[in-house]
C-alpha cells in the first residue's frame, strides 16, 4: 500500500507539481507514516538517477524530457501500488523509493530501472543507475539516509554494466571528504593550494619539446597532495570546475606572459576544459578574454576537450570548437581511444590534433590486433590532416614502435613525467640554452633571443616540417629587406649543387623581381599563419639562375622584424623539361614558316638546333658554343648587318633591341651558299614567352623568294 496524508490541502503541498508523486517533504511524511505503522519490517532505501538524462533532454527537448519523468513516476506508482513501499521524486532526475528487504529478495525489481520511449515509430531505451541503503538505525535522519544511498549509487554512475550499489561505511566517509574539500575550496582558490604542473610533449622523431600539458595538483596544507582524481569529479558535480578551470588557465598565461616579457624561449601549453564547461555559453569568450588580458598569442594557448565531453554534449561542443577556431585556438582531442570512440566524432568535429591513449592499447608489442589499430588511426588522422600525440609512452620500445609508424609527438614518463611550474621552467632555460632540445616558439613580440634558438647547425638542420627533406634555411624581413639569417648544408646542395669553401652566401642580397615577389610571400604566410608554397626562379650571385620549389613558414619576430623558416628543393630539371617540350612545341609551329630554328641559351653561353628542313653545319639536339655560331654567320651576314649580328651575341643588347622593335623581333640578312648558288636569307632573333613566366631566345632562319 501507498501511504500518504488525507488531506487534499496537504496532498498539494506534498506531491511533485510535474510527476503527481511524492516530492521531498511528501516522501518524509509518508515515510515516517510507514516506518511508525510497520515496526516489524525491515526496509531499505533506494535512491535512483537516470544515466545521460541531460543528454536526452539535448536529443529530444524538455518537453521529451518532462513525459520520460512522468512515465518514469507512473512505473514506481504500477509497480509499488501493491507493496508496502513510499516513493518520491527529490529534483530533476532523481528518485527515491524506501520498500521492505522482502520486496528485493523476492521481486525483479532492478526492471524499475528501464525506461522506453516512442519518438514517432521509433522506441528509445534508458537506464538508471541506483544506490541501496538498509536501514538498521531508524532514529536516524531521512536526509542522511538518502545521502548514503546516493552516495552508493555515485560510486557506479559511470559504470555501465553494474546496475546498483549497496551502502557501506567507506563510501560515507567518502561523501563526508567530499563535504569537507566543498567546504575548503574557496580558501584553497584564494592561497593559490592549486599547482600547475607541467608535462612536456615531445617530437617522435628526436624527442625535441615541441608543448607541453598543464595539469592541476592540490597542494593541501594539512593534508598534502590531493590527487585531481579526487577533486575533479566532485567540483564537475557542484560547479567549482568553471572556477578551477579559469584559474588554471590565467595561471598558464600567466607564466606565457612572464617569459615573453622577459624575451625567454617558450612553447604552446595545452590546457584541459572539462566536459561540463561545454555547457556555458560564455566558455569560448572567456578564455580568449583570459588570453587578451595577458597580451599573448591564441597559438601559446591550446585547447584539449575530452572525448566523453563530445559524447555528452555534441551540438555544443561542435559549436564551441568552431567558435575558438575563429578566435585563433587549436583544439586537442584528449583521451581518444579510452571511451566510445567513432569515426562520426573525427568527421563531425573539426579538431586539430589527436591524443591518442596509450592505455587502450595495453601489450603493444604481443597484439598485433592492437599495432593494426593504432597504424590505423594515425593513417586516417594524417589523411585528415590531423597531428597526432601519443600519450602514456613509457619505454624506449613504445617511442621506435610510434616512430616507426610516423606518430607526430609523444607524452609520457619515458620523457617527462608532470613537473611543477620552477621545474618547467628550469627546463626551458636549459633546453634553450643548449639549443638542442626546445623547437622554439615565438610571439609577435619577442626580440632578438629568438636567434639563440638555432645557433647550432645540428638544430637547425633538425627542423623539419611535412616530412621534407633537403635545404632548409632561417631569413628574416626587417624594413622591406630580406636577408638570410641560417642554412643548413642541404641548401648549398640543393642551390649550387655543391658545398662552397666559403659561406658567404649569408650576405646574399635580393634583387627585383625575385624581392617584391618574396616579401609577398613573407606577408601571405605571416598573416595567414599557414605554411606557403611557390616556385622560385632564384637569381644567384653568379648572375645565373635555378628553379626551386619553396615552402615557407612564419616563426614570429618583433615589431620590426619577421622570421620565416623556408625548404627548399632543386626542380630545375623538372622546369627544363616543361621548358623544352613548350620550346619543341612552339618551334615546331615556327618550323612551318621558317627553314631552321635554333634555340640560344646566353646562360649556359651555347646554341642548339631545333628543327631542320635540310643540312646544316649544327647537328640536331647537340649543343655547340655560342662562339662558333656567331663566327659561322657572320662569314656569311650582309656587311650592313654585321653591327646588327655584334649586337645580337649579348643578350642584354638583345632585350634592349626587342624593346623598342614594335615586332619584337630582330632581322638580319645573310647570303646562305647552296652548290653554285647564293640565296638570300634572313635570320630572326626572337624571344618566347613561356608560360610560367620564364623565357627562350630563338633564332630561326628563311631563305627569301
Amino acid at each position: 500500500m501507498r501511504f500518504t496524508t488525507d488531506s487534499s490541502k496537504k496532498q498539494n503541498q506534498y506531491l511533485d507539481e510535474l510527476t503527481g508523486i511524492n516530492n521531498q517533504q511528501g516522501f518524509f511524511e509518508s515515510m515516517t507514516k510507514m516506518l511508525d505503522t510497520h515496526p516489524e519490517l525491515s526496509f531499505c532505501l533506494i535512491y535512483w538517477n537516470i544515466r545521460k538524462f541531460r543528454t536526452t533532454n539535448d536529443l529530444f527537448g524538455w518537453q521529451a524530457g518532462d513525459k520520460i519523468l512522468i512515465h518514469w513516476a507512473n512505473t514506481l506508482r504500477d509497480i509499488l501500488q501493491n507493496e508496502t513501499a513510499v516513493y518520491g521524486r527529490l529534483d530533476h532526475d532523481n528518485f527515491v523509493c524506501c520498500v521492505t528487504e522482502e520486496f528485493l529478495q523476492n521481486s525483479d525489481w532492478t526492471k524499475l530501472g528501464e525506461i522506453s520511449y516512442f519518438a514517432g515509430d521509433t522506441e528509445y531505451h534508458f537506464y538508471s543507475c541506483c544506490g541501496l541503503y538498509k536501514i538498521t538505525d531508524r532514529s536516524t535522519p531521512f536526509s542522511v539516509m538518502i545521502d548514503k544511498a546516493r552516495a552508493a549509487m555515485e560510486t557506479i554512475k559511470n559504470n555501465y554494466v553494474t546496475l546498483y550499489a549497496w551502502y557501506d561505511d567507506s563510501m560515507w566517509n567518502a561523501l563526508l571528504e567530499e563535504q569537507r574539500m566543498n567546504t575548503e575550496f574557496k580558501t584553497a582558490i584564494a592561497e593559490k593550494q592549486f599547482k600547475v604542473y607541467y608535462q612536456p610533449i615531445c617530437r617522435s622523431s628526436d624527442g625535441l619539446i615541441t608543448s607541453a600539458e598543464a595539469l592541476v595538483r592540490w597542494q593541501h596544507p594539512t593534508k598534502g597532495m590531493i590527487s585531481p582524481g579526487v577533486f575533479i569529479p566532485l567540483f564537475e558535480k557542484n560547479g567549482f570546475i568553471s572556477i578551477l578551470d579559469r584559474y588554471v588557465w590565467d595561471e598558464v598565461c600567466t607564466m606565457q606572459q612572464s617569459r615573453l616579457d622577459q624575451g625567454l624561449a617558450t612553447v604552446p601549453v595545452s590546457v584541459n576544459v572539462s566536459r561540463v564547461e561545454f555547457y556555458n555559453p560564455a566558455l569560448c569568450d572567456d578564455i580568449r578574454n583570459i588570453v587578451k588580458s595577458h597580451n599573448i598569442s591564441p597559438d601559446l594557448l591550446k585547447i584539449e576537450i575530452t572525448e566523453s565531453a563530445y559524447a555528452d554534449n555534441p551540438v555544443q561542443v561542435q559549436e564551441a570548437v568552431k567558435k575558438l577556431h575563429t578566435y585563433g585556438f587549436s583544439v586537442l582531442m584528449d583521451d581518444f581511444g579510452s571511451g566510445y570512440s567513432s569515426l562520426n566524432m573525427l568527421k563531425d568535429l573539426p579538431i586539430d590534433v589527436l591524443k591518442i591513449d596509450m592505455r587502450f592499447l595495453d601489450k603493444l608489442n604481443e597484439n598485433q590486433k592492437a599495432s593494426i589499430i593504432l597504424e590505423s588511426v594515425i593513417r586516417l588522422a594524417k589523411f585528415m590532416k590531423l597531428s597526432v600525440v601519443s600519450e602514456g609512452v613509457e619505454t624506449q620500445k613504445e617511442w621506435e614502435y610510434l616512430r616507426s609508424v610516423e606518430c607526430d609527438a609523444v607524452q609520457g614518463y619515458f620523457f617527462y613525467r608532470p613537473m611543477p611550474q620552477e621545474d618547467y621552467i628550469a627546463l626551458l632555460d636549459k633546453a634553450a640554452a643548449n639549443s638542442t632540445n626546445l623547437l622554439f616558439h615565438s610571439s609577435e613580440e619577442t626580440d632578438d633571443s629568438i636567434l639563440d634558438v638555432f645557433n647550432q647547425t645540428n638544430t637547425m638542420e633538425s627542423v623539419l616540417f611535412y616530412s621534407m627533406l633537403g635545404g632548409m634555411g632561417l631569413l628574416e624581413v626587417c624594413n622591406g629587406e630580406i636577408e638570410l639569417i641560417r642554412v643548413n648544408n642541404g641548401y648549398y646542395e640543393t642551390v649550387y649543387n655543391k658545398l662552397p669553401r666559403e659561406r658567404n652566401i649569408l650576405n646574399q642580397q635580393f634583387l627585383e623581381p625575385e624581392r617584391s615577389f618574396l616579401l609577398e610571400q613573407c606577408r601571405i604566410a605571416k598573416e595567414d599563419a599557414r605554411i606557403q608554397q611557390f616556385q622560385l626562379h632564384h637569381r644567384r650571385e653568379d648572375d645565373t639562375y635555378v628553379w626551386l620549389s619553396v615552402k615557407l613558414r612564419h616563426l614570429g619576430g618583433s615589431s620590426l622584424r619577421s622570421l620565416f623558416l623556408f625548404a627548399v628543393d632543386n626542380i630545375e630539371d623538372l622546369k627544363k623539361a616543361e621548358h623544352e617540350r613548350y620550346v619543341s612545341n612552339y618551334s615546331t609551329v615556327l618550323l612551318k614558316l621558317f627553314d631552321r630554328v635554333y634555340h640560344l641559351d646566353y646562360s649556359a653561353d651555347t646554341v642548339e638546333l631545333l628543327h631542320t628542313n635540310g643540312e646544316d653545319f649544327i647537328k640536331p639536339q647537340v649543343q655547340y658554343s655560342s662562339a662558333e655560331f656567331f663566327q659561322h654567320l657572320a662569314a656569311v651576314t650582309s656587311p650592313q648587318d654585321l653591327a646588327k649580328l655584334e649586337l645580337v651575341k649579348d643578350k642584354t643588347s638583345l632585350d634592349e633591341i626587342l624593346a623598342e622593335e614594335n615586332t619584337n623581333c630582330l632581322s638580319v640578312h645573310y647570303l646562305l651558299s647552296s652548290g653554285d648558288t647564293a640565296n638570300d636569307t634572313t635570320a630572326y632573333f626572337f624571344k618566347a614567352e613561356l608560360p610560367d613566366g620564364g623565357n627562350r631566345y630563338l633564332c630561326c632562319v628563311k631563305k627569301n623568294t
